[in-house]
């Protein structure tokens, strides 16, 4: 007689399925539209906290291209706030920064009464140029020290304002004579 060739358990059952085979269910992935929603809401949410973050005053690094908008004052101290130090050097947030592209008198060491005079004269130029309102200061890509901007306000570069006004000449790698005018 013959046998049943089944064992107990490999009949198909009810789904058509043999030998104890199980549908496989499928795993549950989060749909591609989700996390990109989620990295959407994500970056909406930085964009509206950028304010509240270290360093909102300014756009970009410390290194890096920034808007300032502040009141600048006239000091001696390098790790100041805001403040003009010579005709061609600000602080602002505790570090030190000089313009690029232009020579102006020495405040510090000048060789005669006029030097002094003028550079006082463009120290005070700057600040009121710097206290105009917001502008932007990059820096120089042409100059290897990172301490170096380009300070524009509206397209229009501070530093050629202030050669324009006398207060300093184009940037030269030879000594200036600011006593012989």
């Amino acid at each position: 007689m013959a046998r049943n060739l089944y064992d107990v358990g490999d009949r198909p059952d009810e789904t058509g399925a043999w030998l104890n085979d199980k549908q496989e269910e499928r795993a549950r992935v989060v749909p591609v539209g989700m996390i990109l929603a989620a990295l959407a809401l994500a970056a909406g949410v930085m964009f509206l906290l950028k304010d509240a973050l270290p360093g909102a005053g300014q756009r970009g690094g410390a290194d890096g291209p920034a808007t300032i908008s502040a009141t600048f004052a006239l000091c001696d101290d390098p790790g100041g706030d805001a403040c003009v130090l010579s005709a061609d050097t600000y602080a602002w947030r505790g570090r030190r920064y000089h313009l690029s592209d232009l020579s102006v008198p020495s405040l510090t060491a000048p060789l005669c009464e006029r030097e002094g005079a003028r550079a006082r004269q463009g120290r005070a130029a700057l600040a009121t140029m710097m206290n105009g309102g917001a502008f932007e200061a990059v820096p120089d890509p042409t100059d290897p020290d990172p301490a170096s901007r380009i300070l524009t306000r509206d397209g229009v570069s501070l530093s050629q304002l202030m050669i324009l006004k006398g207060h300093a000449r184009p940037w030269s790698r030879t000594a200036i004579d600011w006593c012989a005018d």
